[in-house]
């Protein structure tokens, strides 16, 4: 098989890192776009397929992305596979949250995402051909804090739709949906958990404790190695998934979202049909 081009972003820890590992120890090249310089350590022996690039995707600037996308297509030729997984985490109320920081919350995890992929997509539409990766996480699917909830749903939006948008041009779409997972994300000092603003009647339904307790000491159950060579494995396949939860909670989590939704229809879905305009 062809060696392929993967840019990954956020992959200097975490996920982004063992997905870029896992990238290269099946014979592809990476090109690891990390918010600091040099922050991506390619495996020994790798070094040569590997270009390491500053990208700070809540940078407002579109030149810093067309910059990127620029010296990996200069160094490589082309870009197959985009993997949108930077971000970061707000386990706050929505109340406690100023909207500033809502909205640069939002700048990493969904604008961000936004931004690399409108620079890649002309190299892909070009080639016709390419597969995107986006990062979103079952907590878009559950209840929770919802500052970063809501972000990471947006996240499954926008893959959904888009999928159908540049399907014409041979580039495919996968929602990865991961649980918890056994990286430093849930670290305190990677995690921000201060309310902006303190409101008494939150004192006794803040999430931070219970989260804290969930993912502390990473007991987490989801091994981001696994993950990161199911996403390999999934990259190659004609009919990869539009939906790809990579965690067995995560699973859960979605089967429970459908749920749901499902009990809604059948509850009111006799009372949906009666608003149908009258002949």
């Amino acid at each position: 098989m062809m060696k392929r081009v993967w840019m990954i972003t956020g992959a200097g820890k975490g996920i982004g890192y063992s997905i870029a590992r896992a990238a290269l120890e099946a014979g592809n090249y990476v090109v690891a776009a990390t918010r600091k310089e040099n922050d991506f350590s390619a495996p020994q022996g790798y070094e040569k397929n590997t270009l390491n690039l500053r990208l700070d995707v809540s940078d407002l600037n579109a030149a810093v992305y067309k910059s990127a996308v620029q010296k990996a297509v200069s160094r490589f030729g082309r870009i197959d596979v985009l993997v949108n997984n930077a971000g970061h985490g707000r386990i706050t109320n929505f109340e406690e949250t100023s909207e500033d920081n809502i909205r640069e919350l939002f700048e990493v995890n969904f604008f961000g995402m936004l931004r690399v992929t409108r620079s890649v997509l002309p190299v892909m539409r070009k080639q016709r051909s390419g597969h995107i990766f986006n990062i979103a996480s079952g907590a878009g699917y559950a209840p929770g804090p919802v500052v970063y909830h809501s972000s990471k749903f947006a996240v499954t939006g926008f893959s959904t739709s888009l999928a159908f948008e540049v399907a014409p041009f041979g580039i495919k779409v996968t929602n990865v949906v991961p649980g918890m997972v056994r990286t430093s994300f849930y670290d305190k000092g990677n995690m921000c958990m201060e309310p902006d603003i303190s409101i008494a009647d939150y004192d006794e339904n803040r999430w931070q404790d219970d989260f804290m307790q969930a993912n502390s000491h990473h007991e987490q159950t989801g091994d981001p190695d696994k993950i990161a060579k199911l996403i390999v494995e999934v990259s190659d396949m004609q009919d990869a998934p539009l939906h790809l939860p990579v965690t067995a909670d995560a699973v859960e989590t979605l089967k429970n979202w459908q749920k749901g939704i499902e009990k809604d229809i059948e509850v009111w879905g006799k009372q949906a049909a009666k608003t149908t305009v009258d002949n």
